[in-house]
Formats: structure tokens, sequence, C-alpha cells
């Protein structure tokens, strides 16, 4: 009897392990490799809207959900003001960006930490893209990055609470004002996948959430000493929700409820057979 109940509750806890927590699928790829992105997007019948960073400009154009025009406004992340195009072209190695780039070279400044988290050295340096209506894909290139400084080391506070290496030079991502994460960490300039691919430090990074949408983005780097630039081509899309698969994590909780439970059903089994 004990054991049907404790298989009870383990089928329960399987059943709760089900449901998720969403987790934007970010991408980290050479130029060339660019459609990759492009077709998850085209494979759900989604289109992509893409906005050439002009210099000067600061108010790029595309479609959203709904079909309808909308506007991305591209601000500083130390001053709040408005974020022209200021680098002109980058390029490395016979590859170029698509188009202009803003400078967003690291420097020292502390920002970004929310919900309790500790603040974030390199934040002041970045850019913050947001949206006048909502999207749930979007990305855009990098020049420069990873050319030195890999082994700057982060603060034992940030290691730990953001679940990040000790050292490296960091491209840092937040979505809607939540806390950042570090989908992309340089150890050496071979984790440039522009520079693994083709001998050139440029790189895209693009992020897909298809279980729901975003109306603000922020990035910057971390790798102190480094010159970088982001800009290009800015790629907008809007997927049906659902629609891109690998976003989807277990809720801790649920995990650990799993275990607690499957340990019951094989204690108790140890006992019947006993």
């Amino acid at each position: 009897m004990i054991f049907k109940k404790l298989a009870a509750v383990a089928s329960l806890a399987l059943f709760a392990a089900g449901s998720s927590v969403a987790a934007p699928v970010v991408y980290n790829l050479a130029l060339p490799n660019i459609s990759t992105f492009d077709n998850v997007i085209t494979a759900t019948g989604a289109s992509v809207t893409t906005a050439q960073v002009t210099s000067g400009a600061s108010t790029f154009n595309y479609v959203d959900l709904n079909g309808n025009p909308a506007t991305v406004t591209v601000t500083r992340t130390d001053t709040g003001a408005l974020a022209t195009a200021d680098n002109g072209v980058y390029s490395n190695n016979g590859r170029a960006l698509s188009g202009d780039a803003w400078n967003i070279s690291p420097q020292r400044g502390l920002g970004g930490g929310v919900g309790g988290k500790p603040d974030i050295d390199g934040f002041t340096s970045g850019l913050t893209f947001t949206f006048s209506s909502p999207v749930n894909a979007f990305g855009f290139e990098i020049g420069d990055w990873a050319t030195c400084c890999t082994g700057n080391t982060r603060s034992v506070d940030v290691q730990n609470a953001y679940n990040v290496p000790a050292a490296g030079s960091g491209l840092w991502i937040a979505f809607d004002g939540g806390a950042a994460t570090l989908p992309a960490n340089a150890l050496t300039d071979s984790d440039n996948p522009g520079f693994a691919l083709e001998n050139s430090y440029t790189n895209f990074i693009g992020a897909i959430d298809s279980s729901g949408t975003f109306s603000k983005i922020t990035f910057f780097g971390d790798g102190f000493g480094e010159f970088l630039v982001a800009g290009g081509t800015l790629r907008f899309a809007s997927v049906a929700i659902g629609s891109v698969g690998g976003n989807e994590l277990p809720e801790p909780g649920s995990i650990a409820l799993v275990g607690l439970a499957l340990a019951g059903v094989v204690a108790a089994r140890r006992r019947k057979n006993a």
C-alpha cells in the first residue's frame, strides 16, 4: 500500500516536472552562418525583417506580431540617452559587418543587478533595445570580440549569483529588465565562431523565445581593454508561440520533487522485498 502511494506521488511529480520556465534560445554564430538563425524562424512559417544600421541612427523599423509597423529605439545603458551608431563599418581579415555599428568597448562601471543579484562590472558600457511592440526573435552583429582580455576575472559575487566562469571576455544579455545571462564567454580567440571559421573577429548574436515575447533587450561585454562594436544588420521576427523547441527548462523544484518521490519508491520496494 505504501509502495502504491509513493508511486502515485512519483507520477504526480513527473507530471509537475512537465511544467517549465522559459529560457530564450541564444545563437552565437559566424557571420556566414546567420542563415541558421533565419532558417529556424522561417521553418515556423514566420518571416525575418531586417534593418541595416546606419551612421547617426538610433531608431529602426520592423514588423510586429500582428504585421503592423513598429520601431526599436537604441539607448546607452549608462545614461539612457539615445545611442546613435558611431563607429562606421567594422571589418577584420576581409570580413565586414553588413552595416554601421555602435562602439560598446567594455569600461568599468557597475549596474544591471536585479532581484537581489549584484551589479555587473561593464553593464554601463552597453546598449538597450526597446521595442514599441513586442517581438520574440532578435539579433545583430558583433565586431572585435575575443581579440584580447580573456583572462579578466569576475568578482566572486558575480560568479556565484549568475553561475558564470571566473575568467573570460563575456557577452551578456538581459530580457525585459530581468537578470542578465552570459550566453558567450571567450577564454581564447577561437571561442569567437567567426575567428574559428574564417580567422575573423566577427560574429552574430541572436535570441528566440517562442514561449512569449519581449519588449526590451540589454546587451554588453565585460572584456575590459577590448575594443567591441555591435550593429551591422538588425534582424526581427515573431514566431508562433511554442514553435521553436529546446527552450524549455524543467523547474528546479519539480526536479527535486521527482528525486524525492523516486527515492521513496525505491525505499518502499526494498522494504517490501525484505
